[in-house]
């Protein structure tokens, strides 16, 4: 990508200062991966701080909210530990601290796995099911209007720019 193309036609924003910065700084060197890796960091730290903001009226937490939204894909809302970790994308030493604060608060329950005593179950409460459900569609509007600036097609083309990127940093999904 040539970062000396003119973006005049484009609204000039933070990440283009920092561009220029590095370019003076080290003249010569490939900056152009600041141009989409540091918009992607903005636009996922808005929206974090904007659901962070949301879920706090429902007494969530982003983790929590996370936790039991992958529950609630799982049917019946049960998993293990294993496949929350995999899901949520987090160590098991976190899964463990995370599933106790979810459990005092009514929103799980953990027990011995049927066939074999030494697996746990991890299962969504009603009380679980409820907070995500509430939260749900709250969540989505929140991620439309991150994206309300962009047309369908705009958003069809990113989709699918992102799932390139993604699918050459992750190995492939196998779902149910």
């Amino acid at each position: 990508m040539d970062t000396n193309v003119e973006t005049a036609t484009l609204q000039q924003d933070a990440v283009d200062g920092i561009v220029k910065d590095w370019m003076r700084i080290l003249p010569g060197t490939d900056v152009s991966s600041l141009q989409i890796m540091s918009r992607m960091l903005r636009v996922i730290r808005s929206f974090e701080r904007r659901r962070e903001d949301l879920l706090i009226q429902y007494g969530l937490e982003p983790w929590s909210f996370d936790m039991l939204a992958a529950l609630r894909r799982n049917p019946g809302g049960v998993s293990s530990p294993g496949e929350l970790i995999a899901a949520t994308l987090v160590t098991s030493g976190t899964m463990t601290t995370r599933l106790k604060s979810l459990e005092r608060r009514g929103l799980i329950v953990r027990r011995k796995g049927e066939t074999d005593g030494r697996n746990v179950v991890v299962t969504l409460t009603a009380a679980g099911r409820e907070s995500v459900d509430d939260a749900f569609e709250d969540v989505l509007q929140v991620q439309r209007d991150v994206v309300a600036s962009l047309n369908d097609h705009e958003q069809a083309a990113l989709e699918g720019v992102l799932r390139t990127i993604l699918s050459a940093q992750e190995p492939p999904t196998i779902t149910n």
